[in-house]
C-alpha cells in the first residue's frame, strides 16, 4: 500500500459508531504527541552532540567552575527545577485522580501544574536577565551560546505546552464531567506525558550545562566524537 495512501485514510469516517471515531481520535492524538517527543529528542540530542564537541575546543569557557562563572550561582536555576518537579508532579496526581471520581481534586492538581509551570518559564526569563545584566549574553563565549538555546528551547516547548493545558483546564472545569469524563482523562493524560517528557528532558539539560570539562571530555571519547577535533 502507498504510504501517502496510508496516511489519508480516515477509518473514523468509515464507521458511523461515534464511540469508536472517539476511540480513533484518541489514537491519533496519542501517536501525535509520541511523534512530537521522539522529533524533539531527536533536535535535541544533535544539540547536544553539537555541544560536546564544540566543548573540545581550546577557547571553550566553563559555566560553573568558578564564581566569575555565569552558572557558578545556580539557585534559580535550582528554583526552576523546583516549580518543574511540582508540574510534573501536579500533573500525574490530575492523571491518577482523573480516572476516578475525585474531580475537585483533579482540577486542583491542574490549576497547581499550570501555575508551577508558568512559574518555570517565568523563573527561566529573570536568569536571564539576571545573565544578561552582569554582560553574559549570547554571544559572550560558546558554552553561553549553548546555554541560551538549550534552556530557550525548552522553555518555549514548555510554553507551548501550557496551550494545551489551557484546553485541558477548560474542559475539566466547565464541561459536565459525568457526561466527558473520557474526554477529560483523555486530555489530562497527554498533558501528563508531554509534561513528565519535558521534566526528563530537563535535568538532562541542567546536568550537562553545569558539568565540568573532564566530565565532556570522557563521554566525548566514550563515544569517539572527538576524532576531527
Amino acid at each position: 500500500m502507498n504510504i501517502l495512501t496510508a496516511l489519508s485514510e480516515k477509518p473514523w469516517e468509515e464507521n458511523p459508531n461515534p464511540q469508536m471515531q472517539k476511540a480513533v481520535r484518541e489514537r491519533v492524538r496519542i501517536s501525535g504527541l509520541r511523534v512530537l517527543l521522539t522529533v524533539v529528542s531527536v533536535l535535541f540530542f544533535l544539540f547536544i552532540v553539537a555541544f560536546l564537541m564544540r566543548s573540545q575546543y581550546p577557547d571553550w569557557q566553563p559555566l560553573a567552575e568558578q564564581a566569575s562563572h555565569p552558572l557558578y550561582d545556580k539557585t534559580q536555576l535550582w528554583l526552576n527545577s523546583i516549580y518543574l518537579i511540582l508540574a510534573s508532579v501536579g500533573m500525574q496526581i490530575a492523571r491518577m485522580s482523573s480516572r476516578g471520581t475525585k474531580r475537585q481534586l483533579t482540577k486542583g492538581a491542574l490549576i497547581v501544574a499550570g501555575v508551577f509551570s508558568s512559574a518555570f518559564v517565568a523563573g527561566q526569563l529573570l536568569f536571564w536577565q539576571q545573565l544578561t545584566a552582569q554582560g553574559f549574553t549570547v554571544d559572550a563565549n560558546p558554552a553561553l551560546s549553548f546555554f541560551y538555546l538549550f534552556t530557550g528551547l525548552h522553555a518555549l516547548h514548555v510554553a507551548i505546552g501550557l496551550i494545551t493545558w489551557l484546553v485541558a483546564l477548560r474542559i475539566t472545569l466547565f464541561s459536565d464531567p459525568t457526561a466527558h469524563a473520557e474526554k477529560i482523562n483523555h486530555y489530562i493524560e497527554l498533558c501528563a506525558m508531554y509534561w513528565h517528557f519535558l521534566l526528563g528532558l530537563w535535568v538532562l539539560l541542567f546536568a550537562l550545562l553545569i558539568s565540568k570539562p573532564e566530565t565532556y571530555n570522557a563521554i566525548v571519547e566514550f563515544c569517539g566524537l572527538g576524532g576531527g577535533v
